[in-house]
């Protein structure tokens, strides 16, 4: 479970003390969103809310996977052989050619959480697409009632959980940065994402162990990189003994007041 292997270092501080290689799309307008996909490799779309359900026409040769709040759509390849006729039977010669030019324009709909959202797919021959829907036609009051309706610490454990489960929480901007911080002998450190609310800001950062042994990771090492003083720092081993195993990967999330 999320909750047992969350190590919650919660770093809980008094007052006293865009995506590389992404499309991205802010409050969509229209009633579907045009864009351009793969037709041959995974494309991905990440949505504000978590995937409840889709809707889309098989016969248009796609196949989707979902997870959380992100869609993996890749198109099919249609099959061509070629055959002989020998006496009363037909044979396959050689081997199948898969062809990618067939793809067809293809329309899906994503039930999500909070909206529906639908999407015209046209593929074309390019490299894998990523898409990013920020959704921020929720009131200002809505993202403020998310971020005060618990108390202070069920409220950033509550951020720190939807960032770990992959998931946009409620209203936030996602930005996706891809950017290698510090690569020393022992670790490196790559900032992933950052999502930004009415009052709080968060920051993922993934943390790779290039040893052959395990590691416990401090989270006050990472105070630096946050833009201000952090509210919690919470890091997530996705093991049961809680270390940074042996060419393992960790996720460490920084939660800090917004910057205005």
């Amino acid at each position: 479970m999320l909750k047992n292997k969350l190590l919650a270092f919660a770093l809980f501080f008094s007052l006293s003390s865009l995506a590389f290689g992404a499309t991205i799309i802010d409050n969509p307008s229209s009633q579907t969103i045009n864009v351009n996909v793969s037709n041959k490799s995974v494309n991905r779309i990440v949505l504000p809310n978590k995937i409840l359900d889709t809707s889309y026409s098989k016969e248009k040769g796609i196949s989707v996977q979902i997870s959380g709040n992100e869609a993996f759509i890749k198109y099919v390849p249609t099959k061509k052989e070629k055959v002989r006729q020998v006496g009363n039977r037909t044979e396959v010669v050689g081997k199948p050619e898969f062809l990618y030019n067939e793809a067809k324009g293809a329309e899906i709909f994503f039930i999500t959480e909070g909206n529906t959202y639908a999407f015209a797919l046209n593929p074309v021959d390019m490299e894998a697409e990523t898409i990013i829907v920020n959704d921020f036609t929720s009131e200002r009051k809505e993202i403020l009632k998310y971020e005060t309706e618990n108390d202070y610490v069920a409220t950033l454990s509550k951020i720190t959980q939807q960032v770990l489960a992959n998931n946009t929480p409620q209203g936030y901007k996602l930005k996706e940065k891809n950017k290698k911080l510090k690569d020393l002998k022992d670790i490196s450190i790559s900032y992933k994402n950052y999502y930004e609310g009415v009052l709080y800001s968060v920051h993922l950062l993934e943390v790779k162990n290039k040893t052959k042994e395990a590691l416990i990771l401090n989270p006050k090492e990472f105070i630096s990189y946050a833009e201000d003083s952090p509210k919690s720092i919470s890091i997530y081993y996705d093991n049961e003994v809680n270390h940074l195993l042996p060419l393992g990967y960790a996720k460490v999330v920084i939660i800090t007041k917004v910057l205005k």
